[in-house]
Protein backbone atom coordinates (compact mmCIF):
# COMPACT_ATOMS: atom_id res chain seq x y z
CA UNK A 1 0.00 0.00 0.00
CA UNK A 2 3.39 2.48 0.86
CA UNK A 3 4.35 1.81 -2.52
CA UNK A 4 0.97 2.03 -4.25
CA UNK A 5 1.16 5.36 -2.23
CA UNK A 6 4.62 6.60 -3.41
CA UNK A 7 3.97 5.62 -7.19
CA UNK A 8 -0.02 8.25 -6.95
CA UNK A 9 2.33 11.08 -5.76
CA UNK A 10 4.89 10.67 -8.05
CA UNK A 11 2.04 10.47 -10.86
CA UNK A 12 -0.06 13.63 -9.00
CA UNK A 13 3.44 15.45 -9.11
CA UNK A 14 3.96 14.89 -13.14
CA UNK A 15 0.53 14.61 -14.53
CA UNK A 16 0.09 18.89 -14.75
CA UNK A 17 3.42 18.56 -16.81
CA UNK A 18 1.91 16.32 -19.21
CA UNK A 19 -1.59 18.21 -19.22
CA UNK A 20 0.05 21.42 -19.37
CA UNK A 21 2.31 20.68 -22.40
CA UNK A 22 -0.61 19.77 -24.35
CA UNK A 23 -2.48 22.95 -23.36
CA UNK A 24 0.86 24.81 -24.16
CA UNK A 25 1.40 23.48 -27.85
CA UNK A 26 -2.23 23.12 -29.07
CA UNK A 27 -4.29 24.77 -27.59
CA UNK A 28 -2.99 28.34 -25.85
CA UNK A 29 -2.68 31.45 -28.05
CA UNK A 30 0.60 32.67 -27.58
CA UNK A 31 0.04 35.44 -25.59
CA UNK A 32 -2.38 34.69 -22.71
CA UNK A 33 -3.89 36.44 -19.40
CA UNK A 34 -0.99 36.11 -17.19
CA UNK A 35 -2.46 37.64 -13.70
CA UNK A 36 -5.87 38.85 -12.47
CA UNK A 37 -7.20 41.98 -10.63
CA UNK A 38 -9.28 41.96 -7.38
CA UNK A 39 -12.35 42.37 -9.44
CA UNK A 40 -11.18 39.43 -11.66
CA UNK A 41 -9.85 41.85 -14.44
CA UNK A 42 -6.73 40.38 -16.82
CA UNK A 43 -4.49 43.34 -15.37
CA UNK A 44 -0.96 41.36 -17.07
CA UNK A 45 -0.52 39.36 -20.17
CA UNK A 46 2.26 37.29 -21.01
CA UNK A 47 3.67 34.50 -23.18
CA UNK A 48 1.88 30.76 -22.64
CA UNK A 49 4.94 29.60 -21.71
CA UNK A 50 4.35 30.69 -18.86
CA UNK A 51 1.52 28.26 -18.06
CA UNK A 52 4.70 25.57 -16.87
CA UNK A 53 5.77 27.85 -13.65
CA UNK A 54 2.89 25.76 -11.58
CA UNK A 55 3.94 22.03 -13.05
CA UNK A 56 7.24 23.60 -12.24
CA UNK A 57 6.54 24.52 -8.72
CA UNK A 58 5.52 21.50 -8.33
CA UNK A 59 7.74 19.18 -9.19
CA UNK A 60 10.31 21.39 -7.31
CA UNK A 61 8.46 20.25 -4.23
CA UNK A 62 7.92 16.76 -4.91
CA UNK A 63 11.94 16.35 -5.63
CA UNK A 64 12.63 18.24 -1.99
CA UNK A 65 10.23 16.32 0.10
CA UNK A 66 11.58 13.01 -1.79
CA UNK A 67 15.25 14.07 -0.54
CA UNK A 68 14.08 14.96 3.15
CA UNK A 69 12.15 11.87 3.49
CA UNK A 70 14.99 9.39 2.27
CA UNK A 71 17.45 11.14 4.60
CA UNK A 72 15.08 11.31 7.37
CA UNK A 73 14.23 7.31 7.08
CA UNK A 74 17.72 6.46 6.89
CA UNK A 75 18.94 8.34 9.46
CA UNK A 76 16.27 7.50 11.99
CA UNK A 77 17.17 5.30 15.30
CA UNK A 78 13.34 5.31 16.18
CA UNK A 79 13.05 1.59 16.95
CA UNK A 80 8.87 2.00 17.34
CA UNK A 81 9.05 3.05 13.16
CA UNK A 82 7.96 6.41 14.29
CA UNK A 83 9.77 8.49 11.74
CA UNK A 84 8.32 5.89 9.10
CA UNK A 85 4.59 6.26 10.42
CA UNK A 86 5.07 10.08 10.30
CA UNK A 87 6.15 10.03 6.76
CA UNK A 88 3.23 7.75 5.73
CA UNK A 89 1.18 10.36 7.25
CA UNK A 90 2.50 13.19 5.56
CA UNK A 91 2.20 11.23 1.95
CA UNK A 92 -1.62 11.19 2.59
CA UNK A 93 -1.56 14.99 3.13
CA UNK A 94 0.83 15.36 0.43
CA UNK A 95 -1.03 13.18 -2.33
CA UNK A 96 -4.31 14.94 -1.03
CA UNK A 97 -2.88 18.34 -1.74
CA UNK A 98 -1.25 17.69 -4.79
CA UNK A 99 -4.95 16.39 -6.28
CA UNK A 100 -6.25 19.62 -5.40
CA UNK A 101 -3.27 21.63 -6.85
CA UNK A 102 -3.98 19.33 -10.27
CA UNK A 103 -7.26 20.64 -10.10
CA UNK A 104 -6.17 24.68 -9.60
CA UNK A 105 -3.58 23.86 -12.23
CA UNK A 106 -6.29 22.55 -14.92
CA UNK A 107 -8.30 25.77 -13.78
CA UNK A 108 -5.18 28.17 -14.64
CA UNK A 109 -5.03 26.72 -18.16
CA UNK A 110 -8.73 27.41 -18.74
CA UNK A 111 -8.36 31.08 -17.18
CA UNK A 112 -5.45 31.26 -19.63
CA UNK A 113 -7.36 30.52 -22.44
CA UNK A 114 -10.60 32.41 -21.58
CA UNK A 115 -10.15 34.92 -19.53
CA UNK A 116 -12.96 36.57 -20.09
CA UNK A 117 -14.66 34.52 -17.24
CA UNK A 118 -12.95 36.26 -14.48
CA UNK A 119 -15.18 39.33 -15.89
CA UNK A 120 -18.14 37.75 -15.06
CA UNK A 121 -19.09 39.40 -11.44
CA UNK A 122 -21.28 36.01 -10.80
CA UNK A 123 -18.62 33.89 -11.93
CA UNK A 124 -17.51 30.65 -9.39
CA UNK A 125 -13.87 30.78 -10.42
CA UNK A 126 -12.67 32.51 -6.57
CA UNK A 127 -15.61 30.24 -4.86
CA UNK A 128 -13.09 27.15 -6.55
CA UNK A 129 -10.00 28.43 -5.46
CA UNK A 130 -11.56 29.39 -2.03
CA UNK A 131 -12.71 25.68 -1.78
CA UNK A 132 -10.06 23.92 -2.56
CA UNK A 133 -7.70 26.31 -0.69
CA UNK A 134 -10.11 25.30 2.42
CA UNK A 135 -10.18 21.61 1.47
CA UNK A 136 -6.57 21.50 1.95
CA UNK A 137 -6.51 22.86 5.54
CA UNK A 138 -9.52 20.40 6.47
CA UNK A 139 -7.30 17.89 5.26
CA UNK A 140 -4.36 18.90 7.28
CA UNK A 141 -6.43 19.66 10.05
CA UNK A 142 -7.42 15.88 10.45
CA UNK A 143 -4.30 14.38 9.73
CA UNK A 144 -2.45 16.64 12.43
CA UNK A 145 -3.06 15.10 15.73
CA UNK A 146 -2.24 11.50 14.08
CA UNK A 147 1.47 12.59 13.77
CA UNK A 148 4.18 11.51 16.87
CA UNK A 149 6.99 14.33 17.50
CA UNK A 150 9.12 15.12 14.39
CA UNK A 151 11.30 18.18 13.23
CA UNK A 152 9.27 18.39 10.19
CA UNK A 153 5.19 19.04 10.36
CA UNK A 154 2.58 19.56 13.39
CA UNK A 155 2.72 22.09 16.68
CA UNK A 156 6.58 22.21 16.94
CA UNK A 157 6.07 23.78 20.07
CA UNK A 158 8.68 24.00 22.98
CA UNK A 159 6.10 22.67 25.67
CA UNK A 160 4.56 20.42 22.80
CA UNK A 161 7.73 18.14 22.20
CA UNK A 162 8.73 16.35 25.26
CA UNK A 163 5.87 13.32 25.06
CA UNK A 164 3.40 11.63 22.85
CA UNK A 165 0.44 13.37 25.12
CA UNK A 166 1.77 16.76 24.94
CA UNK A 167 1.87 16.79 21.31
CA UNK A 168 -1.32 15.41 20.69
CA UNK A 169 -3.02 17.84 23.12
CA UNK A 170 -1.12 20.45 20.82
CA UNK A 171 -1.85 19.13 17.49
CA UNK A 172 -5.80 17.98 18.48
CA UNK A 173 -5.87 22.09 18.78
CA UNK A 174 -3.75 22.75 15.74
CA UNK A 175 -5.73 20.77 13.64
CA UNK A 176 -9.01 21.84 14.80
CA UNK A 177 -7.88 25.17 14.21
CA UNK A 178 -7.30 24.31 10.64
CA UNK A 179 -10.25 22.79 9.95
CA UNK A 180 -11.96 26.08 11.14
CA UNK A 181 -9.81 28.26 9.33
CA UNK A 182 -10.77 25.45 6.36
CA UNK A 183 -14.40 26.22 6.40
CA UNK A 184 -14.15 29.94 6.48
CA UNK A 185 -12.43 29.95 4.03
CA UNK A 186 -14.51 28.36 1.55
CA UNK A 187 -17.89 30.45 3.03
CA UNK A 188 -15.81 33.56 2.75
CA UNK A 189 -15.04 32.34 -0.92
CA UNK A 190 -18.79 31.73 -1.60
CA UNK A 191 -20.04 34.95 0.13
CA UNK A 192 -17.28 37.69 -1.60
CA UNK A 193 -16.74 36.10 -4.52
CA UNK A 194 -13.50 38.15 -5.42
CA UNK A 195 -9.98 37.59 -4.02
CA UNK A 196 -11.09 39.19 -0.63
CA UNK A 197 -11.82 35.49 0.73
CA UNK A 198 -7.47 35.93 1.01
CA UNK A 199 -8.35 38.40 3.65
CA UNK A 200 -10.86 36.07 5.60
CA UNK A 201 -8.27 33.24 5.30
CA UNK A 202 -5.77 35.37 6.71
CA UNK A 203 -6.86 36.54 9.39
CA UNK A 204 -8.95 32.96 10.45
CA UNK A 205 -5.80 31.26 10.86
CA UNK A 206 -3.93 34.06 12.61
CA UNK A 207 -6.71 34.16 14.82
CA UNK A 208 -7.46 30.42 15.41
CA UNK A 209 -3.66 29.32 15.20
CA UNK A 210 -3.19 32.04 18.00
CA UNK A 211 -6.01 31.14 20.04
CA UNK A 212 -5.18 26.83 19.68
CA UNK A 213 -1.25 28.10 20.39
CA UNK A 214 -2.52 29.87 23.95
CA UNK A 215 -4.80 27.06 24.55
CA UNK A 216 -2.16 23.85 24.32
CA UNK A 217 0.06 26.31 26.46
CA UNK A 218 -2.27 26.39 29.22
CA UNK A 219 -3.42 22.89 29.33
CA UNK A 220 -0.28 21.23 28.78
CA UNK A 221 1.37 23.88 31.98
CA UNK A 222 -1.69 22.70 33.91
CA UNK A 223 -0.86 18.71 33.53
Amino acid sequence: MKRFKQILIFLAAVLPVVYTSIAVFFFLPDTVAAHFGADGTPNRYGSKYEAFLLPAFCLVVYLVYVCIRKFALRSSTDENSRTERNFDIIDTVLLSMLVLYNALCVMVLFLMKNPEMMKNTENVIFPIIATIIGIMFIVIGNIMPKTKPNSFVGMRLSWSMDTDEHWYIANRAGGIAMVLSGVVTVICGLVFRSSAYLFGMIISLIVSLTVATIYSYVIIKKK
